[in-house]
């Protein structure tokens, strides 16, 4: 058995502006940061620890932040098994707390050994990708309309982005009908353009919908149908390409998934729970060959370093991720903070932790574990 030390904080970051998102309203980014110290390294001046970000969002996962805190404290408290209560654990919590784990042992030189090739953190061994990214492509977030569509377009295709994602299914069918015959003429065929309407169609808007753009080039739509039963008829009867996200988590079960016309799977740690359900879903889409995409859970720059180094180490092929959202934050949690370059996530070289003047420390205590 190993014993570690664990504190626990609180965090809130403020958005430039409000993130509407299934039916909530977001001004800020509230969550939890989970540090896990070695107990032997009670004095050391040069303490490692690891951090992981705990961070549910309203719309998308069903526990709430104090469900969240307060199942994440009961566990390291009574010093439960993970073998034990793994499976019991909410997504959000299952993810901060395998990101503590694994991140535990990381120092200043981790991000230097991904640079070099060479696999980090526990259970890397396990990773696709022998020669680990020494960055990850990020496709570029399009929300707006009309002329600050255009301009939000232009802007990305001249920052370097090699795939652009606009979000379609809330506002009217023609409005965005035409918000992606904008985009398409102004991004040049080698920018990937992808779509996601968040299961926001009946099957007659989302047919119209598909033959009214299938002349623009799209990569994929994802989830356009609110129930997944149809569409592999949708992709049959229009040829529109599809990608599965919400199915994966809401409808498990592989055996039961549509598969004719799935070009990608996009993965959220943040809600599959980590690196073990993002492996599962990983190697499925490699026996099917569909692509595999990594996507935030709109979590700050400690979350979204994570989900790159994942990205990094998980897969054969580095398609760009879905990891633009940290532009929405008025300031990042972390330092050094985390930045785009030419559409792409350079990891820095050093690894990142959450800057102390942004938590609020709210608990600490003891747990035992066999996993070191």
């Amino acid at each position: 058995m190993n014993s570690f030390r664990w504190k626990l904080f609180r965090y809130s970051l403020p958005l430039k502006e409000p993130l509407r998102m299934l039916g909530h309203v977001l001004n800020e980014r509230r969550g939890l940061i989970l540090r896990l110290f070695e107990e032997s390294s009670e004095n050391s001046v040069d303490q490692q620890f690891g951090e992981g970000e705990i961070t549910p969002l309203p719309g998308l996962h069903p526990e709430s932040l104090l469900q969240a805190e307060n199942q994440i404290r009961d566990f390291l408290s009574e010093n439960f098994h993970p073998t034990q209560k793994r499976k019991t654990l909410f997504s959000s919590v299952c993810f901060g707390l395998d990101m503590a784990q694994r991140t535990l042992h990381q120092s200043s030189k981790v991000s230097e050994s991904i640079k070099s090739g060479e696999t980090v953190g526990r259970d890397y061994k396990s990773a696709k990708n022998k020669i680990s990214a020494k960055q990850v492509p990020v496709n570029g977030l399009a929300v707006a309309s009309g002329k600050k569509l255009e301009q939000e377009c232009e802007l990305l295709r001249d920052a370097g982005f090699k795939a652009i994602k606009i979000k379609v299914g809330r506002l009217n069918l023609q409005e965005d009908i035409e918000r992606v015959k904008i985009a398409r003429k102004i991004l040049p065929d080698e920018i990937a353009l992808r779509l996601d309407a968040n299961r926001s169609w009946e099957w007659e808007e989302a047919f119209e919908f598909a033959q009214a753009v299938s002349n623009c080039k799209i990569e994929f739509c994802e989830e356009p149908l609110r129930g997944f039963q149809k569409l592999e008829e949708l992709h049959l009867q229009t040829g529109i390409p599809l990608a599965l996200d919400e199915t994966l988590w809401t409808n498990p079960n592989p055996d039961a998934l549509p598969k004719n016309g799935i070009k990608a799977l996009i993965i959220k740690p943040g809600i599959i729970g980590g690196w073990d359900g993002t492996k599962f879903w990983v190697d499925y889409a490699e026996k099917k060959n569909m692509q595999v995409v990594l996507s935030s859970s709109f979590e700050s720059g400690l979350g979204l370093n994570w989900i790159a180094s994942m990205a990094a180490n998980l897969l054969r092929q580095q398609l760009p991720t879905g990891l633009d959202t940290a532009k929405w934050f008025e300031r990042d949690l972390i330092d050094p903070p985390f930045t785009l370059t030419n559409g792409s996530y350079v990891f820095p070289d050093s690894w990142p932790r959450a800057k102390v003047k942004n938590l609020q420390k709210i608990a600490a205590g003891t747990w035992e574990s066999e996993i070191s």
